[in-house]
């Protein structure tokens, strides 16, 4: 599977359309698979791995099952609030292009998955639409397209393909090794088919038996299926609908309360300190305006007036050097005629009265000198206006340059200063004029005691849903125990012995499967930490039991390494590796995604991260993180392996992201 691009049109904090080229683009005859997206907290980069997400799996997008209506309710928060538009956006788009090789072919897949708003109160109209080679498929349903995304890459294995720093701490931190990665290993290495090969058989296995049971039998068999069918509604129910509105109200007034706690610490401890802080600050700031204002008016007394008529000015300097101009040629045109005369005087010496030559050389010396001491055509029919002394013009020269070029500039600067200060003085006293008198306190510690109330009686609502459930659970449990004992007396149908006989071999081959699976992943857990740790070759080996899935590490005197020894940057290491592993041993070619993975790595793992793992990770590595994660030394090392980059940046004005084919640092990003 190869990514080619996704397409976000007024999706969160994206206004307007978006397309980013997401396949890798070779440079110089070598592999670049990772396509870097930069971006400062907030920026937009989750949202980026949520729209790919989301526009694969749809409502399955969400781990825990959720209603039509709250699916419905999170597609419209999902359509992009903007400042500036004349109405409000009432849709939204997000589409992915990507490659994919079936029986030996490949084809081109675009899903578009956009929705509209009804009207107020309506919900929103989503629609789905897919392209195979630029041809489009005629009556596409949601089933249709998760049953082919399922077959690519389950929902639930996509968070080992596609997985951000919460991921990987999750994983860090589960000290047994097998609560969070037994059912997602199952599923990656194939292990799931097997099991569900089982489930079919047994649910085939039972059919028959119904259906072959002798009346009496068959009667009560339809009406405990009908009680478990009842049972399991009404507890559907409850874990779906009521418990999950129960627990979000639950945790908004939870949510409520410590803000409310922090108001009253905020504004009920710490008012009086704050209020000297604050009367300080705004001291010192009216100093400063002061000071400001001071040197501004001094500027004013001096040149800065003459910047503000600049042509007057221009034009005072253009009559400056005329004149000088004028001056310089007529002192050159007194000296010339000098000059002529003495000239004059040789000819008639050295020359007698009847040389025919002696009036050749006194016109050519005449026109010579006329050359020398006519004035330029610019000059002709000007007068000396000011008649300034050359170092007057000079000092009149330098003063008026002064003013435009240096003194504007301090008065702006100045005036900037002045803007900022006061600012911060107006900010300052409403601080002072926000900090709360003793009385105000009183309402937050009211407020906090009904809201205490409130979250007292949604927990108690919580226990009774919770006490339902179970009881509900339990009664199933006996019904299907019942039920049982109904399929038991069945047994003597031959035909379905082959079944149980067909368990039995699926039993061992899942067994033999798992040990077989478990060891190939064992070796790529091993090597993958020792590649990634700072330490180098630590472990020896790793254990993976092929039951429970937990984990143990080896050291090479064969002592067993507790999980718990780790450190914080090693465990996270751990985690990669365990995905690494995962991924390398399924067999499957499918791109890496992975948001913000660096957060409580020391700088040697973040290199061991940077140069062994993100470039060996997958044939496509889409990498998001903030300029303190992979910042401008670990990106000249990442450089040689990434494709382009896109630079993220969070306008908060407009409340949008704007995009940029470049990281944080431009100059340092051509491939």
């Amino acid at each position: 599977m190869l990514l080619k691009k996704l397409v976000l049109e007024n999706y969160g904090l994206y206004a307007g359309k978006f397309e980013f080229d997401l396949s890798p683009r070779p440079a110089e005859q070598k592999e670049r698979p990772i396509i870097l997206f930069g971006g400062k907290n907030g920026s937009g980069k989750t949202t980026l791995l949520e729209a790919l997400r989301l526009v694969l799996y749809g409502k399955n997008f969400f781990t825990n099952k959720s209603s039509k209506s709250e699916y419905e309710v999170f597609l419209r928060g999902k359509i992009h609030n903007s400042n500036h538009a004349l109405l409000p956006f009432d849709f939204s788009r997000i589409a992915i292009e990507f490659d994919y090789v079936t029986m030996g072919e490949q084809s081109t897949y675009y899903v578009e998955r956009s929705w509209r708003v009804k009207g107020e109160g309506k919900g929103v109209k989503e629609t789905l639409q897919i392209f195979i080679n630029g041809k489009p498929e005629e009556n596409v349903t949601e089933e249709y397209w998760s049953g082919f995304i399922e077959g690519i890459i389950p929902e639930r294995l996509a968070q080992l393909f596609f997985f951000d720093g919460e991921k990987i701490r999750d994983i860090a931190s589960d000290e047994d090794g097998n609560k969070i990665l037994s059912d997602s290993i199952k599923s990656l290495l194939g292990l799931d088919l097997v099991e569900k090969l089982k489930a079919d058989l047994t649910i085939y296995k039972n059919r028959e038996l119904k259906n072959n049971s002798i009346a009496n039998d068959k009667k009560q068999w339809n009406l405990i299926e009908n009680d478990i069918n009842q049972l399991e509604n009404e507890r559907n129910h409850f874990l779906t609908e009521e418990l999950p509105t129960v627990r979000t109200k639950r945790d908004g007034k939870l949510a409520e309360i410590r803000k409310r706690e922090n108001e009253l610490h905020t504004e009920g401890n710490l008012f009086a300190t704050r209020r000297d802080l604050i009367k300080r600050e705004r001291d010192n700031l009216l100093d400063q305006v002061e000071n400001i204002e001071g040197k501004i008016r001094e500027e004013c007394e001096q040149t800065f007036p003459f910047s503000l008529c600049p042509t007057i000015s221009s034009n005072l300097l253009d009559q400056l050097e005329i004149e000088k101009k004028l001056e310089r040629l007529t002192v050159i045109g007194t000296e010339v005629q000098e000059f002529k005369k003495d000239i004059f005087a040789i000819i008639d010496t050295f020359l007698n009265v009847e040389s025919i030559h002696k009036d050749d050389f006194k016109e050519a010396v005449e026109a010579l000198a006329k050359s020398r001491t006519n004035l330029p055509e610019q000059l002709k029919n000007t007068d000396i206006v000011l008649g300034f002394t050359k170092a007057a013009a000079d000092h009149v020269t330098i003063t008026l340059k002064y003013a435009e070029q240096q003194s504007k500039q301090k008065i702006q600067e100045l005036s900037v200063k002045h803007q900022e200060a006061t600012r911060d003085l107006r900010v300052a006293t409403l601080e002072m004029e926000k900090i709360p008198k003793d009385e105000q306190i009183q309402p937050i510690f009211e407020e906090i005691s009904l809201l205490n109330q409130e979250c007292g009686a949604l927990q108690q609502e919580e226990k009774r849903l919770l006490k339902k459930i179970s009881s509900l659970t339990e009664n199933i449990k006996k019904q299907k125990k019942e039920l049982g004992t109904l399929i038991e007396r069945q047994k003597s149908l031959d035909r379905l012995h082959l079944i149980d006989k067909t368990n039995l071999v699926l039993d061992e081959y899942l067994k033999k499967l798992t040990i077989s699976k478990t060891e190939q992943l064992k070796t790529s857990v091993a090597d993958a930490f020792n590649c990634l740790s700072r330490k180098g070759d630590i472990l020896d080996r790793v254990e993976i039991d092929p039951t429970s899935f937990a984990v143990t590490l080896f050291d090479h005197a064969g002592h067993t390494i507790p999980k718990e020894q780790l450190s914080s940057g090693e465990k996270q290491l751990y985690a990669v590796a365990m995905l690494w592993g995962l991924a390398k041993t399924s067999g499957r070619s499918l791109p890496v995604i992975v948001d913000t993975p660096l957060g409580r790595l020391d700088s040697d793992h973040r290199i061991n991260l940077i140069t062994n793992y993100f470039p060996a990770a997958s044939h496509q590595v889409i990498l998001f993180s903030t300029d303190t994660e992979v910042d401008q030394g670990l990106f000249s090392k990442l450089m040689p392996h990434v494709s382009h980059c896109y630079h993220l940046e969070y306008n908060p004005s407009a409340k949008s992201t704007t995009v940029k084919e470049e990281y944080f640092w431009q100059e340092s990003t051509h491939a």
